[in-house]
């Protein structure tokens, strides 16, 4: 069961709801991502069923390493330092899980 934290920005207030690393659910991989062309921060799907990469179903394979946001292509891995994709501050985490995800 994958999990959803609550970020925020102390400098410029921006939030965002996402796992915060690479996260599993019982079917989809995700990995927070931040997208160069909205400059959100996102859940995206990385693979099924636990492994990383293309299914082999188009369906699937369709809408990974796509923003669910703006559906672009422009998307990298959260650095570990937790920047703030509007203004670059770090972002803090609130440790309580907000959501559980399957």
């Amino acid at each position: 069961m994958g999990e959803k934290f609550n970020f925020t920005c102390p400098g410029c207030g921006h939030t965002a709801l996402v796992s915060g690393g690479r996260d599993m659910g019982m079917m989809a991989v995700v990995r927070t991502m931040t997208c160069e062309d909205c400059k959100e921060l996102i859940d995206v799907r990385i693979g099924r069923y636990g492994k990383d990469g293309p299914t082999g179903d188009p369906n699937c394979d369709k809408d990974l390493d796509i923003c669910p946001v703006c559906r672009g292509h422009n998307v990298c891995p959260w650095p570990s330092r937790h920047p703030c994709p509007q203004c670059g501050g770090a972002m803090t985490k609130d440790d309580d899980a907000t959501i559980l995800w399957d």
